[in-house]
């Protein structure tokens, strides 16, 4: 056991684990020992921090609102219309469709209809359960509250009290049924987190309503300090790869921080809350502008994470260094760059659809909302050109004078060009409304911050395709984590991407036990780039079969010929001896295809055809299947695949020529 403890001491970095470890455990058996005294004392302190009748008044000064919230007739609708269904208590979530709760049960995932039992000491549970086919993100997901925030908009919008009244109905239940670490709800500090900052932003949008008497607010700020409090311990921090967890946690810590920090412990829940954002912010953000889990979906969720308590720290006088600034527009920046032509984002990594504040459809992955507060932020005009125009966000993250300042940014016509982003790992072809991304974002790049892979796919070298007015080439996406151990595995695959297998493997090595890690590293090395008016090249290759008994190299070259929108995908597999190697095409939904010999050609009504002529020395064989596409959490559809087999000695080159077919 000792000589097991001191292996477990070689690095500073564990030590330091392993002593934080203890001290929490330590912590946790004074907290279940001394319950109510421990409570009794953290109520207290939020006693002292702020009188209830100043509860609303402070956050009110906190968010400074504007008087009246400016929104388009769709956003006001959209509102509306999802209030009234919460009304009812209807929701749709994380793929489950319109779905009554009847009544709302905060420890269900409903889906499945798996109930985690309540009044347990959060540590109690079993967080990943691949027996229970349940989906723990369906309960937190609910507690995060963003349907709360919804309701308080549609307050704010129509002074209606109906939907006041049920949103705070809710939140007192909410506290009733999930006291302080003691349910499902407090098993992971960024639920915690983004659970207050949508606490926080909706009672600045029911301020004035008389329904908010003393007995609630009393109520609720205790919570939000307990949310503090709880923060405050159990922060999702580590010497590297903290991620989108860590960033929401500090968050959380930054807006309760400027809530209660007058005096006590929540002054340092602000001081240090900032300090760590900053320091994150410089970690994570590369230069290209995108968070280092290499996830595009992540990615968004990190740019609201960061962007919203930089936004609530700037309204409350704190200063924002330039170089964050810079960050900051340097990810609008990739948010614009990579968006499809269609405003759609390419699904690289995972998807969950994660949001802080969502006042839109959740589902999307059209990011141009984030490109108008973008706009208004650094009033940029290419900004406002590809978003969405002036949206909600614009209202609640400006001031007073936001729409006319939205105004005065001139709006001029901006093109899209190829870009390439090396220290990512993607490459983006464009010419007007033709778009291809290719995905070298292997594990190779940035290591040390991204040791486990986490929310990377086994994806080197995949790509999708927008051209014609539509994707036809696309990433599958995610669809589930925790909830079907299988399909996650499958997801994460290769032959879930448009590229090749060899020997029926993966590029990594994935198991059905791992949700998150691999067990070995596919590494890319870029060999060229090259863009111009006429042609753009990029040439990689991958060692990620190079693991098996006889090692393999996979090189890929896409030519764009933009002169005549022609794409050229150019794969050469060398190493020795005998195997079997699959090139994977998935294609959008409502796509469909035939194989002639070598050729494949789309077959879509509007006339608007894609076709693929496959040339080797060696015989290949096409053929066509069934497979899944997720553009949604939790929500999967059948699509199909083109799959074309080789089974040849080493080296086997095939070339493959896109090309676009127009009837119309």
């Amino acid at each position: 056991m000792f000589k097991r403890l001191l292996q477990s001491l070689s690095t500073a970095e564990s030590f330091v684990q392993l002593f934080n470890g203890l001290k929490r455990r330590l912590r946790e058996a004074h907290f279940i020992l001394f319950r109510k005294i421990v409570i009794k004392g953290i109520n207290r302190s939020a006693g002292k921090q702020l009188a209830n009748n100043e509860l609303v008044t402070r956050i009110s000064l906190l968010l400074n609102l504007p008087e009246v919230i400016t929104v388009s007739q769709g956003e006001k609708d959209y509102i509306i219309q999802t209030s009234d269904k919460i009304l009812c208590n209807v929701f749709n979530l994380l793929g489950s469709g319109d779905t009554k709760l009847d009544p709302i049960n905060w420890h269900a995932d409903f889906k499945s209809g798996f109930i985690w039992p309540s009044g347990k000491f959060f540590r109690k549970y079993k967080q990943e359960d691949r027996n229970n086919h349940a989906d723990v993100k369906v309960p937190r997901e609910l507690s995060r509250s963003h349907h709360l925030l919804t309701l308080a908009v549609a307050y704010r919008l129509t002074g209606e009290k109906k939907y006041a009244k049920v949103c705070i109905d809710q939140l007192n239940n909410w506290i009733a049924e999930n006291p302080l670490m003691y349910s499902i709800n407090w098993g992971c500090t960024m639920d915690v987190a983004i659970r207050a900052v949508n606490w926080i932003w909706a009672l600045g949008l029911l301020s004035g309503s008389e329904l908010l008497d003393e007995k609630f607010l009393a109520k609720i700020k205790t919570s939000l300090y307990q949310h503090g409090w709880y923060i405050w311990r159990y922060p999702e921090w580590a010497p590297f790869n903290n991620g989108n967890h860590y960033l929401a946690d500090l968050a959380g810590q930054i807006h309760l921080g400027l809530l209660f920090g007058s005096k006590g412990e929540s002054q340092e829940w602000l001081k240090k809350g900032v300090e760590e954002l900053f320091r994150e912010i410089r970690m994570e953000i590369l230069p290209s502008g995108m968070s280092y889990e290499r996830s595009t979906n992540y990615n968004r969720m990190v740019l609201e994470l960061i962007l919203i308590p930089i936004i609530l720290l700037r309204r409350n006088n704190h200063e924002i260094p330039l170089d964050i600034w810079y960050r900051l527009e340097k990810m609008f920046a990739f948010i614009m760059n990579s968006v499809k032509p269609d405003g759609n984002t390419p699904i690289i990594g995972d998807q969950d659809n994660g949001r802080v504040l969502p006042l839109n459809d959740e589902k999307t992955i059209n990011f141009k909302y984030l490109l108008s507060i973008g706009a208004l932020l650094f009033k940029r005009s290419d900004f406002k050109f590809h978003s969405e125009g002036y949206n909600i966000f614009c209202s609640l993250f400006g001031d007073s004078r936001s729409y006319e300042k939205w105004n005065e940014i001139p709006c001029v016509r901006s093109s899209l060009e190829s870009v390439a982003y090396p220290d990512i790992g993607l490459y983006i072809m464009r010419q007007q409304d033709n778009y291809l991304i290719f995905n070298s974002t292997g594990r190779g790049l940035y290591p040390e911050l991204n040791p486990g892979g986490a929310h990377t796919h086994s994806d080197l070298f995949s790509f999708e395709l927008f051209t014609l007015g539509k994707t036809f080439l696309l990433d599958p996406g995610s669809y589930v984590y925790t909830a079907d151990a299988d399909m996650r595995m499958l997801f994460r695959s290769t032959k879930m991407h448009n590229t090749v297998t060899v020997d029926g493997e993966s590029q990594n090595i994935l198991s059905r036990d791992e949700f998150w890690n691999y067990e070995r590293n596919a590494i890319p090395e870029v060999i060229k780039w090259e863009s111009n008016k006429d042609y753009d090249i990029i040439a990689a290759k991958h060692n990620g079969y190079e693991r098996l008994p006889e090692p393999v190299t996979h090189e890929r070259t896409i030519i764009y010929d933009k002169n005549n929108i022609r794409w050229e995908i150019k794969d050469l597999l060398s190493g020795e001896g005998r195997h079997s190697c699959e090139w994977h095409f998935h294609f959008d939904d409502g796509i469909d295809f035939e194989i002639l010999g070598n050729s494949v050609s789309t077959i879509c009504d509007d006339g608007r055809n894609l076709q693929l002529n496959f040339e080797s020395k060696q015989k290949i064989l096409l053929r066509k299947e069934k497979s899944f596409i997720s553009k949604s959490y939790g929500v999967k559809q059948e699509g199909l695949v083109l799959i074309g087999l080789i089974d040849s000695e080493l080296p086997l080159r095939l070339e493959i020529e896109i090309s676009r077919i127009t009837n119309i």
